[in-house]
């Protein structure tokens, strides 16, 4: 495919960038607890600057001291100023232009679960929508003019701070958003009823924003075209808001849509079609002169397409890029088989300390430790099994200089990976076996299928170092019943190895057994989910947006739920369980158990006392998030 499209320069008013790409605004966290710019923080945004991005927004900047959240700079008074010069300098340093993203947080604090102590969750009415965990307050006129002024200064700092351009945030629920919003914003003077009066906190933002910082500097509205939910805004209400922000001096409109605390689309995960918000984009582009600016899935191949079919100016990319900070360079450079491709599960979005946050790029956040340094005495290698840990330590390893060999039980590479494929809406997973497959045949590593790996095995080959990649396997119920012959494994129906009949009952309520019950679902197939907890619960919290997306499918499904339900037997063609402390019979002529993993184990015990090296990766440690696997195989490839 040819991407020339994508490198073309741009301009956003007097800005001009050198490409297509932008990478949005995204909530990391990086910085320290005063609210400085750190080193890791600095290399996470240089690294996709240096990668080829044109134009870098960081995390939200907030414009008041009533709306910031923990570890990110703010904006509100004039000693931030120097912390975002830093970052500024960074990223014009390693090559692109800065934007700052000015924010009042709003009602996103229901998103985030966290008020900071004494504060209250700025709205422009109350409404039955919000939780009652929360205090609320109110504006007032004087109010809003006053969050007018902070806006309109935060602006003036981040131009002194060296910045290019800056963004309104304007979507997903923050305050300019619940203003926009007939959902949320029920005023009748005169900053709410009409579309006018509502986008009037907007309009008075954008243009106090140009008094301040003069002509020539771009301001950009990033804004909702859709709240995805009923009663909100409306792709047609949104084209008018645009058009209004447009002549209040607006240079481009960035489309967004989607509620965070109701609805998923703010952040598609992977059930949604890519270039989800495309058509939202190109109903903007529509209405306005000034370039529009699409998110929301966008791969490269979706990128090109918009712009040569004119539906927008620039794509926003932003969890592309933390995938790989360099997919830029490599497409342009003709090496589309190198990027690692975002998989849009929304691991990144897990916001746990410390926590690993990208499942194709282990070395998110952590930009300094890559390219692993090259091995002082290169090692012979040899990886036991062929999953995903194992593909992945290998190729760290001959990245390193080791002579690594793989040795596979079955006839492919990608283990349980290959089942997560087969999941709905999981085709995309699919790259991440690819990917590794085509650096595992580039690095020339030898890979052995059909070959399991022994004691003996190992001793004949005598390798300085084992990486015992062994995985895990599916589990069952000790309950009556358990063994019979329609009792299956979810993995087992995703992979099409069984079949299935008559009504099945998934048992098991977490990703696995919500996938495979839309698997059955989508077939036509009657099915129904029995699990011990509620939905999607076992004492991991679940990405919420993601969790959303399935849930929501199995309700547009009308899968019957029975929750808090424990499986006490299993019959011909029932599952009795116990539930509200009475037993009720489910009416199953397949049961489905997706209920966990155990870890394959057995050849670390038996080379314990050999004297050989090992080190075990993966799901043989402890069944784990694919996230979680290559981080850890990341760590072991820089200790060998």
């Amino acid at each position: 495919m040819n991407f020339d499209r994508l490198f073309q320069p741009g301009t956003i008013g007097k800005m001009t960038l050198k490409n297509r790409i932008v990478m949005p605004a995204m909530g990391v966290a990086l910085s320290d607890a005063k609210g400085s710019a750190t080193g890791k923080e600095i290399g996470y945004y240089a690294a996709r600057a240096r990668g080829g991005a044109a134009l870098i927004t960081p995390h939200y900047a907030s414009v008041s001291a009533d709306s910031s959240l923990p570890y990110t700079i703010v904006i509100s008074d004039d000693g931030q100023v120097g912390h975002w010069k830093v970052l500024a300098d960074a990223v014009h340093a390693a090559g692109s232009k800065l934007s700052v993203q000015l924010m009042h947080i709003g009602m996103i604090y229901l998103y985030s679960g966290y008020v900071p102590e004494g504060c209250t969750i700025k709205v422009p009415s109350t409404t039955l929508w919000l939780k009652s965990t929360y205090s609320y307050h109110v504006l007032s006129e004087e109010e809003i003019e006053r969050y007018i002024e902070d806006f309109g200064q935060g602006a003036r700092r981040a131009k002194e701070a060296g910045a290019d351009a800056v963004e309104l945030h304007a979507c997903h629920g923050c305050l300019v958003s619940t203003f926009m919003s007939p959902l949320t914003n029920k005023r009748t003077d005169q900053w709410g009823g009409s579309v006018e009066n509502r986008v009037r906190f907007a309009r008075r933002i954008v243009e106090r924003m140009r008094e301040v910082v003069g002509p020539d500097f771009p301001i950009i509205v990033r804004m909702n075209a859709s709240d995805d939910i009923e009663g909100g805004v409306s792709i047609e209400e949104a084209q008018e808001q645009a058009a209004i922000l447009e002549k209040a001096s607006a240079d481009a409109i960035s489309v967004s849509s989607g509620m965070e605390f109701w609805t998923p689309q703010g952040i598609p995960a992977y059930p949604f079609p890519e270039g989800a918000m495309v058509p939202l984009a190109e109903k903007i582009k529509q209405a306005v002169k000034v370039p529009v600016i699409a998110a929301g899935k966008i791969t490269p191949e979706v990128g090109v397409r918009v712009l040569e079919e004119g539906k927008a100016d620039f794509v926003a990319m932003g969890r592309p890029l933390l995938a790989d900070p360099d997919l830029p360079n490599k497409i342009k450079a003709g090496r589309r088989e190198d990027v690692r491709n975002c998989l849009y599960c929304n691991n990144c979005l897990r916001m746990e300390a410390g926590a690993p946050s990208c499942t194709v790029n282990p070395f998110l956040f952590r930009e300094a430790r890559y390219p692993l340094k090259p091995a002082a005495k290169p090692k012979k290698v040899l990886v036991a099994g062929g999953g995903l840990a194992g593909m992945e330590t290998a190729v760290l390893l001959a990245e390193r200089g080791h002579h690594v060999t793989i040795c596979e039980k079955t006839g492919e590479l990608g283990g349980q990976w290959n089942v997560a494929c087969a999941s709905p809406g999981k085709g995309s997973y699919r790259h991440l076996t690819d990917y590794l497959n085509k650096q595992i045949s580039r690095l020339a590593i030898p890979v052995k299928l059909n070959q399991a790996v022994t004691r003996e095995t190992v001793l004949q080959a005598a390798p300085d170092t084992v990486i015992l990649a062994t995985g895990a396997v599916p589990i069952g119920l000790r309950v009556p019943g358990a063994d019979k012959e329609h009792v299956v494994q979810g993995h087992d129906v995703l992979a099409e190895k069984v079949g299935v009949k008559g009504v099945s009952a998934v048992v098991g309520g977490r990703f696995i057994g919500m996938e495979v019950a839309i698997k059955l679902a989508e077939a036509g197939k009657p099915v129904v989910i029995i699990t011990r907890g509620g939905l999607g619960e076992d004492g991991v919290k679940l990405e919420k947006f993601t969790f959303q997306s399935i849930a929501n499918r199995l309700v547009e499904l009308r899968v019957p739920l029975y929750l808090n339900a424990t499986v006490v037997e299993i019959n011909d063609s029932s599952v009795i369980i116990l539930m509200n402390g009475e037993i009720y019979p489910v009416p199953a002529d397949t049961v489905i158990f997706s209920v966990g993993m155990r870890s394959v184990a057995d050849l670390a015990r038996e080379l314990e006392g050999t004297g050989i090296e090992f080190h075990m990766v993966g799901d043989c440690v402890k069944p784990r998030d694919a996230c979680e696997v290559h981080t850890q195989a990341a760590k072991i490839a820089a200790l060998v």
